[in-house]
C-alpha cells in the first residue's frame, strides 16, 4: 500500500527527532552516569575559643558537614577543635585527640596548604594526615577531609573543606576562621556554587 505524502513527511522526521534527542542529550551531559552534586558550596566564618583557658560554654569546635560551630561534648559529635599554643599559633585538634566518639572511630584528615585561600580551587587527592594535630599561623590555610556517616550510601564518604585563619587573639583565647565547605559526598571542588567534581 503506497504511503500518503503526510505519512512520508512524518517518516522523514523520525531520524531528525532521534538525532535531536540523542544529540541534545550528549551535549547537555558528557557522562549520563556521572554523579551530580546536589548542594552549593557553603561559605562560613567561625569565631572559636580555645579548648584551654576559656569557658566550656563557648564554641571551640567545628562540625564540617553542617558548616557549624559547636561546643565540645563527650560524645565527640564534632570534627575538630582549636587551641592556642604559647607561641600564639592555632592548634587544630581532630576529635580523636580530645574524646573517643560514641559512634565509633571517625577519621579526620588534615593538611596545610601553601596556596592562598582564594586560589585554592580543589582538595588534593593525596597528602592527607589522618588524626594529626596541625599548627597554623595567622593567615595560614588548611584543609579538612572527614569520613561522614551521611555519605554511607555514596561512592565516596569524604566531605572536604578549606579554612583560613583570619586572626588569633592569644589573650582572649579566640580565633576567627573563614571556610568553604563542599557538603557533597566525594566532591573536591572549592569553586563557588554547585560543584562539578
Amino acid at each position: 500500500m503506497p504511503m500518503t505524502p503526510a505519512a512520508r513527511r512524518r517518516r522523514a522526521l523520525i531520524p531528525l527527532l532521534v538525532a535531536a534527542l540523542f544529540g541534545g542529550g550528549l551535549t547537555a551531559c558528557d557522562d549520563p552516569f556521572q554523579l551530580q552534586a546536589q548542594f552549593p558550596n557553603i561559605d562560613r566564618s567561625f569565631e572559636l575559643w580555645a579548648v584551654t583557658g576559656t569557658s566550656a560554654t563557648y564554641p571551640s569546635a567545628v562540625i564540617v558537614t553542617t558548616a557549624s560551630a559547636s561546643q565540645l561534648d563527650a560524645a565527640g559529635s564534632f570534627d575538630f577543635a582549636i587551641d592556642i599554643d604559647a607561641d600564639g599559633r592555632l592548634v587544630i585538634l581532630p576529635v580523636s585527640k580530645l574524646v573517643q566518639p560514641l559512634i565509633g572511630s571517625r577519621v579526620v584528615a588534615m593538611q596545610r596548604s601553601t596556596t592562598p585561600y582564594s586560589q585554592l580551587l580543589e582538595a588534593p587527592r593525596t597528602g592527607w594526615l589522618p588524626d594529626s594535630t596541625l599548627l597554623v599561623n595567622p593567615g595560614g590555610v588548611f584543609m579538612v577531609k572527614i569520613n561522614s556517616l551521611a555519605c554511607q550510601y555514596s561512592q565516596s564518604a569524604d566531605i572536604y573543606a578549606k579554612f583560613v585563619v583570619d586572626s588569633i587573639d592569644p589573650v582572649g583565647r579566640r580565633a576567627i576562621l573563614s571556610a568553604r565547605v563542599n557538603p557533597n559526598c566525594g566532591f573536591r571542588s572549592f569553586v563557588a556554587g554547585i560543584p562539578e567534581y
